[in-house]
């Protein structure tokens, strides 16, 4: 990375460390109470930071046409303090949806949660690809929440699997890609190059959370990516 690039870069993380703890005081440690445009002007800023930090395209990204496959995927956390009333009459525990993995929004307490430190998720991509790399983050800048980074991810595996072959069993054909540690607490957003090679392109990667940073009850993955060579028109997809 030229000099240059890199100062700019450190300058973005610098006003991102000040800013949004500052915004946070302000408002009682919480994004949702921020007036709408606010909240806007937070995104496009860690978005365009984002897109600093990992200029690869993100195939497991919702809004291009991923999707997580839920009978394949770990129920998601309940958390009986937060709930939402219908009508006056009938009380829900508030489920967070996997499918915020794949999505850009990366503020405190927007993560998939689930029971544990150990859960996994299958998730389509938005085209068949020849994996190369995935990426991890969890919220940037400080542990601004009560559980800070324990509840983030720490040591996973990520898998290639024929979803067509799935069954009651469980996993019919698995391929390793990797085994890795997030290092949360260093750094919120880190690339893992994939170690094993495969002869085709996918569909649908499998991600195995095997430990977290320390918290008994729950992971809460912020958000995870896919990086890769797209398939050519003439090629076909091996798994």
């Amino acid at each position: 990375i030229p000099k240059e690039q890199l100062q700019m870069l450190q300058q973005e993380f610098y006003h991102q460390e000040m800013i949004v703890p500052f915004l946070f005081l302000l408002t009682g440690a919480c994004l949702c109470s921020l007036p709408q445009a606010v909240q806007g002007i937070i995104n496009q800023v860690l978005e365009k930071l984002e897109e600093s930090q990992v200029p690869m395209t993100d195939y497991a990204l919702k809004s291009s046409g991923a999707a997580v496959i839920p009978e394949y995927t770990s129920p998601s956390y309940r958390s009986s303090a937060y709930k939402i009333v219908l009508f006056s009459l009938l009380s829900l525990d508030y489920v967070r949806s996997p499918e915020l993995i794949l999505e850009k929004e990366n503020h405190p307490g927007n993560c998939w949660p689930f029971h544990g430190s150990q859960g996994h998720v299958l998730i389509k991509l938005s085209v068949p690809i020849i994996p190369r790399a995935v990426t991890m983050d969890h919220v940037s800048g400080p542990p601004l929440l009560k559980n800070g980074v324990s509840s983030a991810p720490k040591d996973f595996a990520v898998y290639v699997s024929d979803f067509s072959e799935w069954g009651a069993e469980g996993y019919q054909e698995e391929q390793l890609l990797g085994l890795f540690v997030f290092l949360a607490p260093l750094n919120p957003t880190q690339t893992f190059q994939l170690k094993n090679e495969i002869s085709g392109s996918v569909n649908y990667i499998l991600l195995r959370v095997l430990s977290n940073w320390g918290h008994p009850d729950y992971t809460c993955v912020y958000r995870f990516r896919v990086h890769g060579d797209p398939a050519s028109k003439e090629g076909k997809v091996a798994l």
